[in-house]
């Protein structure tokens, strides 16, 4: 099949000097030079964008191979805008077919037409980005303002109207029913030992599904407890996010317990899942239905998750990618020898010793290994228990001390700002050095903090009962267990060391 010069025409009739078709047709024959010629043409249709019939049927025919290239009368029958107009080229360039313009002497199958196509080329560049980076500012403008950006509505609201600012808009609507399924969440996850997979199965168990009528996923419940459209944002929650790195658009005083808010991307380029930092937060219109201490709980946890690295796939031994050779520092793997009469046999080898480097570590029988690390368990959760009371009163009173310090440094560097207008070069530099001084040692009371009341805070009830029924605990959820209290277990057949959590 030989392919066809198509000729398109379009005149538009609110232009009394638009050139004819007839016309447009003879001029644009010239170029074809007597080869097959189809014309595709337009009447009545603007040039503002290409949502014109004639037009549409010429890319079905580019698409499908009938086309060797395609001739106009001007480069505007095409399109007047631009972008539309480097969106055709491109189609044209996808599928081989050369583009010929009769007035403008544009003809892609020249060097000099090669190189018009360039500039236009460019200068849509330009206005693609020059539009992209106004969507941008418009919506970091609307969304900084609180406003409703659209997206997926969260489980637990619906949309209702309202005006913000003299605009109308939208904003979420709490519904009882799903609010105390919410909640129910929340406060399973923000136990230390409850895991995404545990709301899950409870969600199951009492047959709750979300807003699609299907059963929740881990993934679905973490995009919930991370979210802070359901939080009730107070000045906890703005220490909490300052910490992060993130940008916050509301001042502290407007944190009052009342709002939930907004999470948005900032420039830095991270997800919102895995860092904080660089985010946009804005407080949302509508009220939060958890209270900021546990919201923060289930926040850091899916933080420390995600920073962690990821689980050794758990087949023959609770302890894996926890049990490290004492001689090299290597994992130890599991070996299990079957035996036709008697219990199978594991064996824990040092995975560097048959790596052809050599290493002197001798095999250790897992049963008794694992037995071991198991009693040495029981043991410290006993002892944790009885030093519990006076720990966490410990813990409390130090993390007053270290608030009421963070307090008075927030004093001094509100000292040394207010003399900055009245500062010369050599005590403004003193007053930079003193302040970032000041702010580091904040962000180190800060933290230390979080973590005295993350620690006190946290239970080890529900540990113990995993242990007391230990035989009938899956790998799985043994290797999980097994995580919240143990670093690492480094071990010979002279010693057995194993590196705490608590």
């Amino acid at each position: 099949m030989s392919l066809i010069n198509a000729i398109y025409t379009r005149q538009s009739v609110d232009r009394i000097d638009s050139i004819s078709v007839e016309s447009q047709v003879e001029y644009c024959k010239k170029e074809a030079a007597g080869g097959s010629v189809k014309v595709y043409t337009d009447k009545g249709y603007s040039g503002k964008n290409v949502d014109r019939p004639a037009f549409q049927e010429l890319m079905l025919d580019i698409q499908s191979g009938k086309v060797r290239r395609v001739i106009v009368y001007r480069l505007d029958r095409i399109s007047r805008s631009v972008l539309d107009f480097a969106n055709v080229v491109d189609m044209f360039q996808k599928y081989g077919v050369d583009f010929v313009s009769t007035m403008e002497k544009f003809d892609t199958g020249t060097p000099i037409g090669k190189a018009m196509l360039m500039i236009v080329m460019i200068f849509a560049q330009l206005e693609r980005e020059t539009i992209q980076q106004r969507v941008v500012d418009a919506y970091r403008s609307r969304s900084k303002r609180g406003f409703y950006m659209g997206g997926k509505i969260p489980y637990g609201f619906r949309l209702t109207e309202i005006t913000m600012d003299g605009v109308r808009t939208k904003m979420y609507e709490s519904m009882p029913k799903e609010t105390e399924i919410v909640q129910r969440i929340f406060a399973m996850y923000a136990e230390p030992q409850t895991s995404l997979g545990d709301v899950a199965r409870y969600l199951a168990s009492c047959e709750i599904k979300n807003q699609k009528g299907d059963p929740f996923t881990r993934g679905r419940i973490r995009d919930m407890v991370i979210n802070p459209c359901y939080v009730r944002a107070d000045y906890r929650l703005y220490e909490f996010f300052q910490a992060q790195g993130t940008e916050l658009v509301n001042r502290p005083e407007d944190f009052i317990g009342a709002n939930g808010a907004y999470l948005y991307s900032g420039t830095g380029g991270r997800r919102k899942t895995i860092s904080l930092q660089g985010q946009i937060l804005v407080l949302a219109p509508h009220e939060g239905l958890i209270q900021s201490d546990i919201w923060i709980k289930c926040r850091s946890k899916c933080l420390k998750n995600a920073g962690a690295a990821r689980p050794v796939k758990a087949k023959a031994t609770w302890l894996a990618g926890k049990i490290k050779c004492a001689e090299c520092g290597y994992a130890l793997s599991v070996k299990i020898y079957h035996c036709k009469t008697k219990a199978d046999n594991r064996y824990y080898l040092c995975s560097h010793k048959y790596s052809g480097v050599g290493c002197n570590f001798s095999s250790l029988d897992a049963d008794l290994v694992d037995e071991i690390v198991f009693e040495e368990m029981r043991k410290k959760l006993e002892e944790f228990g009885t030093l519990t009371k006076r720990k966490r009163e410990c813990a409390g009173l130090q993390a007053i001390k270290m608030k009421v310090r963070v307090e008075e440094i927030d004093q001094d560097i509100r000292s040394l700002l207010d003399k900055i207008p009245f500062a010369n070069e050599t005590v403004m530099e003193y007053i930079n050095d003193r302040v970032a001084e000041l702010d580091g040692k904040k962000k180190e009371l800060c933290a230390e903090a979080e973590q005295l009341m993350e620690w006190n805070d946290y239970s080890f009830d529900g540990l113990t009962g995993y242990l007391n029924r230990w035989e009938k605990v899956s790998v799985k959820d043994r290797v999980t267990i097994v995580d919240q209290l143990v670093e690492s277990v480094i071990a010979s057949r002279e010693k057995i060391r194993i590196n705490w959590k608590i």
